[in-house]
């Protein structure tokens, strides 16, 4: 799939904290792995020709395939205890227990959320309060009809404006030497996207989880 999502997102955030922080602050940058239990929630998917299927969808997120695994990334600039943030969370949904209908339905290459928030230090602790896009790359089979987002969506590069999602999450930092961290973090994050393609139609897929999120992070 197209990386220049991702690297334009990393650079969108790095301009939107630019432009808020127009006061002398200090950044902090984190880059995290990690992994997502997925609450049951409705899916509806539309397709032309035919009637609706709705379920409740169970979906797993295997976070560490080797291709597009689940990530996260945040820049935040902080002014003493409090932060303007931009995240992107690279989330994956592969459907567990589809109808006989659904021959595979599955968002590995990005379920991405693209987040601008406020986070607020509580003694040890952060609290984080962040809303933003859904952009998905999905893959589908719906009654044999098989959909791939080669050569379509945004700019051709297979990724789709599909939705809003927003999240609060609670993390802490373990400083390891200097300006260097170990950073742990849980969120609750939901997404509701109202577009997702397949053939000939789309999805209704909203999603609910808690995320946990380990890694390192460098202030500057």
């Amino acid at each position: 799939m197209n990386p220049n999502l991702h690297r334009t997102g990393f650079i969108l955030g790095v301009f939107l904290l630019a432009v808020s922080g127009a006061q002398a602050g200090n950044f902090s940058l984190e880059l995290m792995t990690g992994t997502a239990y997925n609450f049951p929630t409705p899916l509806v998917v539309h397709q032309a020709g035919y009637p609706d299927i709705q379920l409740t969808a169970q979906y797993d997120t295997e976070p560490f395939s080797p291709y597009t695994p689940y990530y996260a990334w945040r820049i935040s600039l902080w002014d003493r205890d409090q932060a303007w943030e931009f995240e992107q969370i690279h989330h994956r949904l592969f459907l567990t227990n589809p109808p006989p209908e659904i021959q595979d339905f599955s968002i590995h290459y990005g379920y991405s959320f693209f987040f601008f928030g406020h986070a607020w230090k509580t003694g040890d602790y952060i609290l984080h309060l962040d809303i933003g896009p859904v952009i998905t790359s999905p893959e589908n089979v719906v009654r044999g009809q098989g959909f791939q987002t080669y050569n379509k969506g945004l700019l051709d590069s297979g990724y789709y404006l599909s939705g809003l999602g927003i999240q609060t999450a609670l993390s802490r930092n373990f400083n390891v030497w200097d300006s260097v961290f170990v950073v742990g973090d849980i969120g609750l994050i939901g997404g509701w996207a109202w577009w997702v393609p397949i053939s000939n139609g789309s999805a209704d897929v909203p999603t609910l989880g808690l995320h946990f999120h380990i890694g390192t992070g460098l202030g500057f």
